[in-house]
């Protein structure tokens, strides 16, 4: 059970069979920010005579006295007409975000009369809501400071969940990071001792105690080829990363030549379409590349290899599409690809750890795109990834900002809530 404080003065968080309870204790106190004495007194009284929930009322006549009892008081929920005598509500609501609360209070903006631009500006600075004094009713009024409260505590608990998550995956991405670092110094000792003992002493050893000598040092090997792969994956993501613009085309010329010796020692034919440039960190994406050819190398057939690199335009992304005629993967086993450490032909010669494709699919990820794959065994694996068109890249708070606009501005429009006739202005 999780405790949050600053929502309905206390408020008990119970997951339940997926879902999330809320217990709240009977009290909401709502702050009414307006110069009005008979508008104030209208909403005091259509919250007071409420039967399903018990408000406390809490009242301001201008910004100031609005913002004191905000640091005082912690209302729940904030109602705040919109032309006040020192400030203008857009601007009580930025105030109020510098004031580093212990909880954010949701904020419905009021006004005398409906009016779209209003509307957007209110959203977009930070509102919940917006609402038409002149057509709001006791049980308008009621439903949306519940669903303001309600979203509230809903949001505190996801931001709290999520920083829960973060923090889980710092420790576990920096417990990798140094394990797989600090082990390599050892295990490279285990190595050298190991192949002096095969140089000075191989021919004293009996047959059977060559073939344990031989397997300790293969083993050896590739616990440390494990912890490489396992310190590339950790630093994907670790710290914060340049992006910027990436030219792909280049970036495939040059895992080509970085794998040239093996293209050539398994004469197998790679080729792509005019790649695009994306926004991106360029490392990353150069390991997201060598890892899908170098899987496509490892896993071909007996035929030899041909990987075709195609890409096209798949709404506000690019849809790359990496296909080779290797071995394939069982349908079983599509979902199993990207976990990290997963091998699902355990008793191949294939050198590797099963960190690349996790790898791929990280990668994938940080550049907000998804990676999934198209595979029938024995009749080859199309890898595909989408990345998006730079044109299309905004950062995420504002696209989540532009959505919350529009989607409250539709209801706004669709069905007005509204509020009496007293004292009308904006």
């Amino acid at each position: 059970m999780v405790q949050l404080q600053g929502f309905w003065n206390k408020v008990d968080l119970i997951p339940q069979e997926g879902k999330l309870a809320i217990m709240k204790t009977p009290i909401i106190s709502v702050l009414i920010i307006d110069d009005c004495q008979e508008d104030r007194d209208v909403f005091s009284r259509f919250l007071h005579t409420n039967t399903q929930q018990t408000f406390r009322i809490l009242e301001a006549n201008t910004g100031g006295e609005g913002l004191e009892l905000c640091r005082s008081e912690q209302p729940d929920c904030i109602l705040l007409d919109y032309q006040l005598p020192d400030i203008n509500g857009l601007e009580f609501i930025e105030s109020l975000g510098q004031e580093h609360l212990a909880s954010p209070i949701p904020v419905l903006m009021l006004t005398g009369q409906g009016n779209e631009t209003l509307a957007v500006d209110a959203l977009k600075n930070g509102a919940v809501d917006y609402i038409v004094k002149r057509k709001m009713t006791a049980e308008g009024l009621y439903r949306a400071i519940s669903r303001a409260v309600k979203d509230a505590v809903r949001l505190q608990f996801t931001l709290k969940q999520r920083k829960e998550i973060e923090r889980s995956q710092l420790e576990l991405q920096q417990f990798a990071y140094t394990a797989s670092h600090d082990l390599q110094a050892p295990v490279r000792r285990v190595i050298t001792f190991l192949q002096l003992l095969e140089k000075d002493r191989n021919s004293q050893l009996s047959e059977r105690a060559q073939e344990y000598l031989q397997r300790a040092l293969n083993s050896a090997k590739h616990m440390r080829l494990f912890m490489t792969d396992l310190l590339e994956y950790a630093v994907v993501g670790k710290a914060e990363q340049s992006y910027k613009p990436v030219d792909l085309q280049q970036v495939f010329d040059e895992v080509l030549v970085e794998l040239g010796d093996t293209i050539q020692e398994v004469q197998s034919t790679i080729q792509s379409d005019p790649l695009p440039t994306v926004h991106g960190n360029p490392t990353f994406l150069h390991q997201l590349f060598q890892n899908l050819l170098s899987n496509a190398l490892k896993f071909r057939s007996e035929q030899p290899l041909t990987i075709h690199i195609s890409v096209s335009h798949l709404d506000t992304h690019w849809l790359f599409m990496v296909k080779d005629n290797g071995i394939g993967i069982a349908p079983t086993d599509i979902e199993k690809v990207f976990g990290i450490f997963q091998r699902l032909d355990t008793t191949s010669k294939v050198e590797g750890t099963g960190i690349g494709l996790a790898i791929c699919k990280k990668v994938v990820e940080l550049h907000d795109g998804k990676i999934w794959i198209e595979s029938s065994q024995h009749q080859g694996t199309t890898f595909n990834f989408t990345i998006p068109i730079i044109d299309s890249v905004i950062p995420k708070e504002e696209e989540d900002s532009t959505n919350k606009i529009y989607s409250s501005l539709t209801e706004f429009l669709g069905k007005p809530i509204g509020v009496g006739e007293h004292c009308e202005r904006g």
